[in-house]
């Protein structure tokens, strides 16, 4: 439709006008062949301008796509880097935590399977199942009061979030083993060895869900 328009308008209309201004035919075709190669020089012209802004504006964008892909790219690695920096040091607060009360606990549990020997320095061993208790009770409060760090996404902060709600539970059925421990070494109810094992169990199963977690987290983040 374009090339239509140029050939009426700037071929066919003024050579209309000049045949018709010039009687003479011969006259008016010398006319005619010079107007015809000074417009078509003009057409051309236009042409080869337009391709080279338009060979520009695709190099510019190129240019403009490959700086927005390197810059993108530069700000992904420096949030994996930066995320699992914070996790590293997330994970060594976690463990410096897990130390405070974890020798007390094993100690204890330790009363609840050797009663025979426990009795022999009853006040002691009380006053290490006191001991752990309030290691314990200090733990949770730890994680109750501890701040999680802010990842490049949330759903990695909830993940890290997720993986102190595990650890705190973890510690407060340690404290529930320490409690029966007591009924074990005080009361001389062995029947509550049995709860022991139990909160025992149930409170490796969530520390092995924070390592879990982490783990898979750390991958994800790695791989992204």
């Amino acid at each position: 439709m374009r090339w239509i328009l140029v050939f009426i308008f700037f071929y066919l209309i003024p050579l209309i006008v000049l045949f018709k201004n010039y009687k003479k035919f011969s006259r008016a075709c010398i006319y005619a062949c010079t107007y015809v190669v000074l417009a078509t020089t003009i057409v051309i012209s236009n042409m080869y301008i337009s391709g080279i802004k338009q060979i520009e504006n695709d190099e510019n964008h190129s240019m403009v796509m490959n700086y927005r892909d390197i810059y993108t790219s530069s700000l992904d690695t420096n949030h994996v880097e930066e995320d699992l920096y914070k996790i590293k040091q997330y994970k060594t607060y976690v463990r410096d935590i897990e130390d405070i009360a974890l020798n007390p606990i094993k100690e204890c549990v330790d009363y609840s399977t050797n009663v025979k020997t426990s009795l022999e320095d009853l006040d002691k061993v009380k006053k290490d199942i006191e001991k752990a208790k309030y290691m314990c009770d200090r733990v949770v409060e730890m994680y109750d009061e501890m701040e999680t760090p802010e990842l490049s996404e949330s759903d990695y902060t909830q993940v890290l979030k997720d993986c102190t709600e595990y650890m705190k539970e973890a510690y407060e059925l340690k404290y529930k083993a320490v409690e029966e421990t007591y009924k074990v070494v005080n009361d001389k109810d062995i029947t509550c060895i049995s709860n022991i094992k139990k909160y025992i169990k149930e409170s490796d199963k969530k520390i092995d869900q924070y390592k879990k977690e982490i783990t898979k987290l750390e991958k994800e983040i790695k791989n992204k």
